[in-house]
């Protein structure tokens, strides 16, 4: 053996002898101390009070009621923006317009159309004094007129002295020619039929005027006929929607969120303009389980989170509840609308984001509880050691209920502030 192997083998045995006096060393140093064992299976904790409600969670989007991408009705240039984002405006606010000249001619001329409209319907509406003061003239003249026809008609046909006369001619010789003499005799006697024929027709013709007249004065006492008024607003109505097709109308009040269009903006019909919404009436549309939905009613208080803006807490309460339930991957699931309260008007509340909602289904009680592994089992059921006030301790049966982190809700002969540990003692 040469000296090159006497080396190695002892570098070899020292190694050896290094890694047991490590080993030894490292044994001696973590091995549990006398009682450490006893010590770390051993846990206590307090018997505390909860005051919670019980509530049902779930999540939906927040939305706002209403709220709408308004799009142009025609194609053109756009020439005016009269908003921008942020901006509150009133229905009926012309948010945008399109450049005239850039519309279809059908547009154009249902404007000269609206002002025609307008004015036929101005003159039907329009029941002055004077007029409704002429036709009581008129009507009553037109009763007198009716009326004397009415009573000389009556009386050719019942009198029999109706004055007449009759008239003879004859003829009287003279020198060298003759002449024609006229004799009239007067008498009194039954009208000529002919004359009864002639008041019969004055009669009728006196009747229609009278009607006539009538119909004038109730139109305008009682206003004009509503069916002329419908037919009239009709076309006012259609001659201004076309007129309108050139121009982003509000259609109700709201908050300008997002502008589309820009002046200069070449658009075509069913363009995005601009998003508006009403921000005073938010609310969540969220879906809830049917094994939760029988505890919900309209009314429960609700709390709510968004995803996209965390700080943002919400509040509101349960408007409607959506009787007939719909299965979603196997699980029914019912709609609930949730309404939510008035916000501060600087808060960023991005419309569509997740929102998660608490819904309050019970108000809230006071349990005690006690750390989770705390509650231990036997075969006599579940229960917790209490410390007593000499250091012995005390089996106190429980009932556990609903965990809440890591505390769980007990029912037992226990009070707030008990200690309770899991080590048995002399018990």
């Amino acid at each position: 053996m040469n000296n090159k192997t006497v080396r190695k083998g002892k570098n070899a045995l020292y190694w050896l002898i290094g890694v047991i006096v490590v080993l030894v060393a490292l044994f001696v140093l973590l091995r549990p101390k006398p009682g450490t064992a006893d010590a770390a299976s051993e846990a206590t904790g307090k018997v505390v009070a909860l005051n919670r409600a019980e509530t049902v969670e779930a999540s939906g989007s927040l939305e706002a009621q209403p709220s709408a991408t308004l799009l142009w009705s025609t194609s053109g240039v756009v020439e005016e923006v009269n908003v921008k984002a942020g901006d509150q405006v009133k229905a009926g606010d012309v948010l945008m317009k399109l450049k005239t000249t850039s519309v279809d001619a059908s547009i154009i001329s249902a404007q000269s159309d609206l002002v025609t409209a307008q004015k036929d319907l101005e003159d039907l509406l329009s029941s002055s004094d004077t007029d409704l003061a002429q036709a009581v003239i008129d009507l009553k003249a037109a009763q007198k007129t009716y009326d004397k026809a009415a009573d000389y008609l009556h009386y050719l046909q019942t009198s029999q002295k109706v004055p007449q006369t009759e008239t003879h001619a004859y003829t009287q010789t003279r020198v060298n020619s003759w002449i024609y003499v006229y004799r009239t005799k007067t008498y009194k006697g039954p009208a000529p039929a002919d004359w009864i024929t002639d008041a019969e027709n004055d009669l009728a013709l006196k009747k229609g005027q009278l009607e006539d007249a009538q119909h004038t004065y109730d139109r305008l006492k009682d206003g004009p006929n509503a069916q002329d008024v419908t037919a009239a607003q009709a076309k006012v109505n259609a001659a201004q929607a076309t007129v309108d097709s050139m121009s982003i109308v509000a259609p109700f009040d709201g908050q300008v969120l997002y502008i589309e269009s820009q002046a200069g903006d070449l658009v075509k019909t069913e363009d995005s303009a601009l998003d508006l919404a009403n921000l005073d009436h938010l609310y969540i549309e969220t879906q809830v389980d049917e094994s939760d939905i029988a505890s919900l009613k309209v009314g429960n208080p609700v709390t709510a989170t968004l995803d996209a803006v965390p700080d943002a807490k919400l509040t509101g309460k349960v408007v409607a509840i959506d009787p007939v339930g719909a299965e979603d991957s196997g699980v029914v699931k019912y709609t609930v609308l949730i309404d939510i309260d008035k916000v501060a008007e600087d808060m960023f509340l991005p419309l569509g984001s997740t929102a998660n909602v608490t819904i309050q289904v019970k108000e809230a009680t006071t349990s005690l509880a006690v750390p989770t592994n705390l509650v231990q089992n036997d075969d006599k059921g579940e229960y917790v050691s209490v410390v007593q006030a000499d250091g012995s301790m005390k089996r106190v049966d429980v009932v556990s209920g609903t965990i809440v982190g890591d505390l769980v809700t007990v029912t037992g002969n226990l009070k707030e502030g008990d200690t309770v540990t899991t080590s048995s003692g002399g018990n």
